[in-house]
């Protein structure tokens, strides 16, 4: 028997957008397996690097600017995360970007994004092998969805 309390979550919830038709009668098994993947996703980050940049909400903003910032050849500066990151001090964002850098996360990088040891060029890149480690957790998340996706298409 399907409760009250489910039926009106099942009623306000986005079933519509899902790739695959969901039931009211699944929708325990479906929050269940939410939280699950969730908890994958959250979890399956393992690096030492990986697991610095989404420790918090603030450093997973600031990761994802710098490595968006990468991927679209982007110059990105301390001052241009402040700016889009308004929520927080400028303070707090360059404290994150220095840690970061200490640690071996973020380079700094010239214009022609090659690697600068020199502290006075402020282009963040983030580092190959964060890169790396994102891309491939990044694919272990395809693969979770993949499989999710897989069990309640029929």
């Amino acid at each position: 028997m399907i409760s009250d309390r489910n039926r009106k979550i099942f009623n306000k919830i986005n079933v519509s957008k899902l790739p695959f038709k969901l039931d009211v009668e699944e929708l325990k098994t479906f929050r269940l397996d939410v939280a699950s993947n969730f908890n994958l996703i959250i979890n399956n980050a393992n690096s030492p690097a990986l697991k610095w940049c989404m420790s918090t909400i603030k450093k997973c903003k600031v990761f994802t600017l710098i490595y968006q910032a990468n991927e679209n050849d982007n110059p990105v500066y301390k001052e241009d995360i402040a700016k889009k990151l308004t929520e927080y001090s400028y303070k707090t964002i360059a404290t994150i970007i220095d840690e970061g850098i200490e640690k071996g996360y973020f380079v700094t990088a010239g214009i022609d994004k090659k690697v600068n040891a020199d502290k006075k060029i402020k282009n963040i890149r983030p580092s190959e092998k964060l890169i790396i480690e994102f891309l491939n957790w990044s694919i272990d998340q395809i693969s979770t969805n993949t499989e999710f996706f897989k069990k309640y298409s029929k």
